[in-house]
C-alpha cells in the first residue's frame, strides 16, 4: 500500500517538540515503511500560531504570516527527518513530483506547509490524491470526528465510520461557528471527498501504535468513500 500521514503539529510539539513522541513515531513510520511506501506531511501546531499572532503586531499582511506558519512547518519536518535518520529523504520536500520521485528511491519523503493558504490538512489530502495513495491517516490531538466540539459539549458523540459528504457537512459547519474547529479543516475534507480518499483520523495515543492504525486497529474514526 502507499500510505500518507498527516501528523499535526500540536501532537509533534504540543509546547516543546515530544521527544518521545517523536522517537515512537518515526520507530512506527520506519517499521511501517518496510512492506509500504510512505509519505508524511507535519503541521505547525501551537508554534506556528504563536508565531502568526505576533505578526499581526507588525503588519496585516495574511498571504506573509502565512510563509511564517509554512517555515514552521518545515522546521518541524526537519525533526522528523533527524529521527527517521537514514530512512527518510535528508530536506523538506515542497513539491508533490519530487516526493514522488523520493518515494520511487524507496526513501520516506516529509512535507510541511506549501504554498499561502493551504492548511497542511489541505496538503496532506492533495498529497494523497496526487500519490493516488491507498490510505490517509490523520493524526491529531483529537481522538476521531465528533457530531460537535468535545472540548465544548460533554455529550458530544464520537463517529465511528462517516462518509467524506459527512465530513465536509461537519467541518464546514464547525466552521461557521465561532470559535469552533473540526479535527479537518473544510478545505482538506473537500479534497479527501474529492479523491475518493479512505482516510483513518486518530488521536496521540493511536499514534504510538501506527502499525496497528494501518491493519485498521485504532479507536478513530473512518472516513469510507
Amino acid at each position: 500500500m502507499r500510505i500518507v500521514f498527516d501528523v499535526g503539529g500540536s501532537v509533534l510539539v504540543p509546547e516543546d517538540p515530544d521527544i518521545n513522541f517523536i522517537r515512537a513515531l518515526s520507530y512506527e513510520l520506519i517499521k511501517i515503511s518496510e512492506d509500504h511506501e510512505v509519505a508524511v506531511v507535519v503541521g505547525g501546531g501551537k508554534v506556528a500560531r504563536k508565531y502568526i499572532h505576533a505578526a499581526k503586531t507588525f503588519t496585516p499582511n495574511e498571504t506573509f504570516k502565512d510563509y511564517i506558519g509554512i517555515h514552521i512547518t518545515r522546521a518541524n519536518a526537519m525533526l522528523l527527518i533527524a529521527a527517521l535518520g537514514e530512512k527518510a529523504y535528508p530536506f523538506v520536500i515542497q513539491d508533490f513530483r519530487k516526493a514522488w520521485e523520493v518515494i520511487q528511491l524507496k526513501k520516506i519523503p516529509i512535507m510541511g506547509g506549501t504554498h499561502p493558504g493551504h492548511t497542511t490538512d489541505a496538503v496532506a489530502t492533495l498529497l494523497a490524491e496526487y500519490l493516488q495513495a491507498d490510505l490517509l491517516i490523520v493524526v491529531t490531538n483529537v481522538d476521531g470526528v465528533y457530531d460537535s466540539d468535545p472540548r465544548k459539549n460533554p455529550n458530544a458523540k464520537k463517529l465511528d465510520r462517516i462518509t467524506p459528504e459527512q465530513l465536509v457537512e461537519i467541518a464546514m459547519e464547525a466552521e461557521s461557528k465561532a470559535g469552533e474547529s473540526s479535527v479537518v479543516d473544510a478545505l482538506a475534507a473537500k479534497f479527501i471527498q474529492r479523491g475518493g480518499i479512505r482516510t483513518y483520523i486518530v488521536g496521540k495515543k493511536d499514534a504510538y501504535h501506527l502499525f496497528d492504525v494501518v491493519r485498521g486497529k485504532h479507536s478513530g474514526t473512518v472516513v469510507e468513500p
